[in-house]
């Protein structure tokens, strides 16, 4: 590395942990800072400050109870290479100048790095002291400042104890800045913004445990003159508390909930009630704002912390005619989008280009870990500006009752007023959808029987379903099996979530694409292992053995194997034992090959392929003939015989 790339001048280098590890001078190239693990100890030692870094702590911070039989040689290799980088110049053997070895450690002393830690820490502080001064309007500023240094997970990727508890510890940061951020914004009047509202809600939908946000959401939502929507929230927060963690709100929120309700029941206008405060206890305070403030700017939205793990089956916050909506939770752990062009432009047409006293329906069915949810997502925020009155999105995995309960709760029914019974609960949602233009997104239907009364009726409304099966008779609706990925769009989504350490890998990564087949949860989660262990070759998941890659392509509480298995649950012996009998077809079958391996009648035969294929399990292809997913045929070939009868 020539000193011209950064190498060796430390005057100005800038490192950004809040996000991906990276550094550079400014004005310089990028520096090439080695393997995640290599950069989990350049994080140490770059937060130690200069001091020095005692050898076991260092072999703790990146391998905890677990450390390896070699791992002081690897973390002496570590040590070479980073002088390597910060001192190109150093002659062979000469002791380092700015990374030091002490007897029992080593210590980083580069010249005046910045860490976009240290400066978020500094805006924070500063926040603080100018709220306590009163001036919230400069407090507001300094904390966007500071969130807008983030541009993801922090020291995302990094492996070992320490790089963990950073991220514990700063995400925890970033999630008590954006609180104080959006009360800032609340005290200076800003929740009069459409937009500050919609931000809100948006960060209260991905933190639903966290019962300050869902304060604030209920505040704005106050103010802006919506009270329905704001005890809404409560209801929704309490249901979810309960769900989670077995817990009621606690007293500070159940006491909004209750000045809200009352200001609510004598109709009051949408304003703070006189001492309202969405802090609990400990939150940091501050002097209320000045005249004037409805001139300030929206609420801006930095890039998203560390995912929140999302209950089963989620619901929107409330509609109105004025403001989209936003997920409370999301639908499931959902892949990355990628690709399907054409499958969105066939969406977004029948969607938006109904007839006036039309209510358009399209399902998207295929095998499991296709992206059906994933697309249903994509194409509902294309859209999402020709349904006014918002977005409703719910999981059906509970049920048509559950399901019909959270939509209605949603759409402002508190829970005491919510009926008993299928037919009831169906008629009260349709007639809270009247006169509203609102976009249902329906997740993981089974049958057709529980989609039906989650169909919206009225015109103007329409819905997008998702189902693994292909047995859903809707009339009228637009049926779009959803495919595999074509290579392109395979490559890219494989790429994208190995990380960019492995651009050297080129030839194994589209190997490994290949072996995946176009199925999207399999391409994330092969992408996800390789970013998860450095250590791992594309080569060697490319390369691996059916049974063994099937195993490895877990991460993130997601596994092919496990969405494949929920599938085959659901089978009846029959059509399980058909299964396991036509994997060993190595191509496409028919019928009548069906029926000789299975040793069953052709009829019978017949019954099983239709089930298997409504299941998602099996795919049919031209002139009566059936093929399986690799993945798919590999899991067959494992799963447990039925009970025999």
């Amino acid at each position: 590395m020539t000193r011209e790339q950064g190498g060796g001048d430390t005057a100005g280098l800038r490192f950004r942990m809040l996000g991906p590890m990276t550094a550079r001078v400014p004005g310089g190239a990028p520096l090439a800072l080695g393997s995640n693990q290599q950069r989990a100890l350049l994080a140490v030692l770059l937060l130690r400050r200069g001091r020095t870094a005692p050898m076991a702590e260092l072999l703790d911070a990146l391998w905890g109870e677990r450390v390896p039989p070699r791992a002081v040689g690897t973390l002496r290799t570590y040590v070479s290479r980073l002088r390597s980088l910060f001192e190109p110049d150093r002659p062979a053997r000469a002791p380092g100048r700015l990374l030091l070895s002490a007897p029992d450690g080593y210590a980083l002393r580069l010249h005046g790095p910045v860490l976009d830690m240290d400066q978020f820490e500094r805006g924070l502080a500063d926040a603080a002291r100018l709220r306590t001064a009163g001036d919230t309007r400069e407090a507001y500023r300094t904390l966007g400042d500071a969130l807008g240094l983030w541009s993801g997970t922090p020291l995302a990727g990094l492996p070992g104890p320490y790089a963990e508890a950073q991220r514990d510890r700063l995400t925890e940061l970033w999630l008590n800045a954006r609180e104080d951020h959006f009360h800032s914004a609340l005290e200076l009047g800003l929740d009069r913004d459409i937009a500050a509202v919609a931000a809100l809600r948006a960060f209260a939908a991905e933190h639903p445990l966290r019962e300050r946000t869902q304060a604030l959401l209920m505040l704005a939502l106050h103010r802006a003159g919506r009270p329905g929507e704001a005890l809404a929230v409560y209801e929704v927060t309490r249901d979810t508390l309960d769900v989670e963690l077995g817990v009621p709100p606690g007293p500070e929120l159940a006491a909004l909930h209750r000045r809200l309700r009352s200001q609510a029941a004598t109709g009051g206008p949408g304003t703070v009630p006189p001492g309202t405060d969405p802090r609990p206890p400990g939150a940091p305070g501050g002097a209320r704002a000045t005249p004037g403030a409805a001139s300030a700017p929206a609420f801006p939205f930095p890039p998203a912390g560390p995912p929140t793990p999302a209950a089963p089956s989620a619901v929107v916050a409330p509609p109105t005619p004025v403001a989209p909506l936003a997920p409370a939770v999301p639908l499931a752990p959902a892949v990355p989008f990628a690709g399907r062009a054409a499958e969105t432009g066939l969406l977004a047409r029948l969607l938006t280009g109904a007839a006036d006293d039309a209510v358009p329906v399209a399902v998207l069915t295929g095998m499991p870990g296709i992206g059906k949810t994933a697309l249903a997502e994509h194409v509902a925020e294309q859209v999402r500006g020709s349904f006014p009155d918002g977005v409703l999105r719910v999981c059906l995995r509970g049920g048509p009752a559950e399901a019909l309960a959270r939509l209605v709760s949603a759409l402002g029914v508190p829970g005491p007023e919510l009926p008993e019974g299928l037919e009831a609960r169906a008629a009260l949602y349709r007639s809270l959808l009247a006169g509203r233009r609102v976009l249902a997104l329906l997740d993981d239907a089974h049958d057709t029987a529980g989609l039906l009364p989650l169909l919206p009726g009225t015109p103007g409304c329409a819905a997008l379903v998702t189902s693994t099966g292909r047995g859903l008779l809707v009339p009228g609706a637009l049926l779009v099996d959803v495919p595999e990925l074509d290579e392109a769009a395979a490559l890219r989504l494989l790429a994208a979530a190995a990380g960019p350490g492995r651009t050297g890998e080129s030839a194994a990564l589209r190997a490994l694409a290949g072996r995946c087949a176009g199925l999207p949860l399999a391409l994330y989660l092969a992408g996800r292992r390789l970013s998860l262990d450095p250590a791992l070759p594309a080569a060697a998941l490319a390369t691996a053995d059916g049974p063994r890659l099937l195993a490895e392509l877990r991460a993130d509480g997601l596994a092919v194997a496990e969405r494949l298995r929920r599938c085959h649950t659901r089978l009846t012996p029959a059509a399980a034992r058909a299964l396991r009998a036509t994997a060993a077809a190595p191509g496409a079958f028919g019928h009548a090959w069906a029926a000789d391996v299975s040793g069953a009648s052709e009829a019978a035969a017949a019954d099983a392929i239709d089930e298997l294929v409504d299941s998602g399990l099996l795919q049919p292809g031209t002139s009566d003939s059936y093929r399986y997913h690799p993945l798919v045929r590999q899991f067959a070939r494992q799963a447990p015989a039925p009970a025999a009868h």
